[in-house]
């Protein structure tokens, strides 16, 4: 099983940059209208007096709804279009050299204007994901553990608007500093505080997808611009993956039971993406 038509994936020299710089955009993943749509769905989880559940994160602007407490996953069947877009599976499949693909995450944010000054333009620590668990002490540097994350940008994304941080190049220097040091998954604090390295903004326009190794030094940063940023989280790892976003469906424990109504959502690539059916 493959993707149902023929999409268009990255030319050698957009993979060139992302090994090379270890993120890329890939425009219009979405049309105006589809992150418009999606944006607004978004939006809409905010109730309608601003009075932010205590369940969700909120700092400096930036907030993190949550489906219920401890869970910042959200995979109803109208976000589930997203988890299987078929031209972003392509390019995650380019990228991993490999079509069996397992897809998880799907946290949102929504950035609002912020004028509060700071020293810093991050609103968070420079960081990396815990796609390789924070309990082992050496990454492998392979492709088999490599996972490929991102996110939609439903909005545009302009200079100071939000747009997420990252640092040129970041994986091959992470990847140097793991090497020369015993024990190298737990350096700066488990790479949870990164603070001696630079970062640039990555804009972009409604409808883009910003793809960063996982091994991308990454931050969210202040907007302050009039338009709110929206945004929805997506990891794609291959199913032979050493750890459990790669295991077997039916053998994870966070296996999220999906309803009539979610199932009914998925095409048969995304039924295979979310774990429901063997590749």
């Amino acid at each position: 099983m493959g993707v149902t038509k023929a999409e268009p994936g990255l030319t050698r020299e957009e993979i060139d940059t992302f090994w090379s710089e270890g993120y890329l955009v890939v425009r219009g993943v979405l049309t105006a209208d589809e992150a418009k749509h999606f944006a607004s769905l978004v939006l809409d989880l905010l109730p309608p007096d601003l009075s932010i559940p205590d369940h969700w994160e909120s700092f400096d602007g930036r907030i993190k709804p949550f489906h219920a407490a401890g869970d910042q996953t959200f995979d109803g069947p109208e976000i589930i279009p997203l988890y299987q877009n078929e031209r972003l599976y392509t390019v995650m499949a380019q990228l991993l050299q490999s079509p069996r693909l397992l897809v998880r995450d799907g946290s949102l944010a929504i950035t609002i204007r912020n004028d509060t000054r700071h020293e810093s333009e991050l609103s968070q620590q420079l960081h990396l994901d815990p796609a390789v668990p924070e309990d082992v002490d050496e990454f492998l540097f392979t492709l088999q553990e490599t996972e490929i994350g991102g996110c939609f940008y439903f909005t545009d994304v302009e200079p100071h608007g939000g747009g997420i941080h990252v640092v040129p190049g970041g994986h091959r220097i992470v990847e140097e500093e793991a090497r020369a040091a015993p024990r190298g998954r737990q350096l700066h604090d488990k790479w949870r505080n990164i603070s001696h390295l630079e970062t640039v903004e990555v804009t972009g326009a409604a409808g883009d997808f910003v793809l960063m190794h996982h091994l991308m030094p990454h931050a969210a940063s202040h907007n302050r611009r009039s338009l709110t940023r929206v945004v929805q989280f997506l990891r794609y790892a291959r199913d032979d993956q050493p750890y459990q976003a790669g295991e077997r469906p039916g053998d994870r424990p966070t296996d999220r039971g999906y309803d009539e109504a979610q199932l009914a959502a998925m095409t048969p690539l995304g039924r295979k993406l979310l774990g429901v059916d063997r590749w």
